[in-house]
């Protein structure tokens, strides 16, 4: 059998996506499954990964563009090509449309409602649009249930994990690899301090001032307390909106980044700290942040909001005075809070009972 991903966000590009991936192409593989990977031309060259055609000037002006554009050169130049393999998986609708023609045997895997619900821009309104005309039309993967009832499912939040929940649609919650995701020692970083790690993009919907403002809140109960920022600082106006919080809030002492952080290194970064938050606001699936720390034994708070209320993380309401509630609630009991949740994404969230899900999903291409 030949499988190909349909992906805007592989390689050289880390992230949550990659690593899905990169997981699937291993349970696959197992079985025989050979998968290729068809993704912007970013100058890759290696085996099983065909680049498309990208166009890089435009993507610099309009936000949002280069996705689009993709899916243009995808359909353009590529379509026959993607004929001859037996199950394409696109990774989110907006790559599906194209394939509307072949789309028995075209998966459509959401990573989360990736667009905005409010003030949406036209970006925003034509993933919303391809999302809700490939529903019906395609068969679905979905890791979370938020994505299912936004499309008029009755679900509730963390049921029926890795079913079939109606014909055709399935939820399969992202997963962890409890061997390498475990407890351990912890970064040097980290040693010695009582730090609250939030590892996230460093985009406004991943919600970090909310965690900066809900810091504030507690920065003066404990004056051991730090907050490290995890992840990529990308120049440009958010960056500049946290710089400026963390200087005008006086935090710059107790608020500090992380970058430049490898995958393999994350381990340690959940070991080293005493609290994971996980701030979302919007446009989030069962998250793999929360997912990798609960496993790893740290005790995890997050929002309530999208799929992270499918997981077993300590949850607030997305405001600043709910979050720094749940985090000192979570301070005091972390020991008992880490153990439950470890217990339950290693009974729950494994790679065992994500693979065979998969698996099935595989299998009954065509026969809905």
């Amino acid at each position: 059998m030949k499988l190909a991903h349909i992906s805007h966000c592989y390689k050289p590009v880390i992230g949550g996506q990659e690593v899905y991936i990169e997981n699937l192409q291993k349970v696959f593989a197992d079985t025989g499954i050979q998968g290729d990977v068809f993704q912007p031309d970013r100058g890759v060259r290696d085996d099983g990964v065909k680049p498309v055609f990208r166009m890089r000037v435009i993507p610099r002006f309009v936000h949002g563009a280069e996705a689009h554009l993709f899916k243009f050169f995808l359909n353009l130049f590529h379509r026959n090509e993607l004929k001859h393999y037996d199950v394409i998986i696109a990774h989110y609708a907006l790559n599906a449309w194209p394939l509307r023609r072949m789309a028995e045997k075209t998966i459509v895997l959401s990573h989360g409602v990736e667009w905005h619900l409010e003030n949406q821009t036209w970006d925003d309104k034509k993933r919303a649009l391809a999302a809700k005309r490939c529903f019906n039309l395609f068969p679905h993967v979905v890791n979370d249930t938020h994505y299912l009832r936004h499309h008029g499912l009755d679900i509730g939040p963390g049921e029926n994990c890795f079913q079939q929940v109606a014909p055709g649609k399935w939820f399969i919650p992202n997963c962890v690899d409890h061997q390498r995701f475990c407890k351990g020692a912890g970064h040097p970083t980290l040693e010695n301090k009582k730090v609250i790690l939030v590892p996230r993009q460093m985009v406004e919907d991943r919600g970090i001032h909310l965690a900066i403002d809900a810091f504030k809140l507690l920065a003066d109960e404990d004056a051991d307390l730090e907050m490290c920022l995890l992840g990529k600082r990308r120049p440009g106006p958010y960056i500049d909106k946290l710089d400026k919080m963390i200087l005008e809030l006086e935090l710059s002492e107790k608020v500090y980044f992380a970058q430049d952080v490898k995958n393999e290194e994350m381990p340690a970064w959940y070991n080293g700290a005493t609290i994971t938050v996980i701030p979302t606001l919007r446009r989030e699936g069962t998250s793999l942040s929360a997912l990798e720390s609960m496993s790893c034994g740290t005790a995890t708070v997050s929002t309530n909001v999208a799929g992270l209320a499918d997981l077993p993380t300590v949850k607030c309401d997305p405001d600043a005075e709910s979050l720094a509630d749940a985090i000192r609630n979570t301070l005091k009991n972390k020991e008992n809070i880490a153990e439950l949740q470890q217990r339950k994404v290693q009974d729950v969230f494994n790679m065992d009972n994500w693979a065979k899900a998969w698996l099935k999903v595989i299998g009954s291409i065509g026969k809905n």
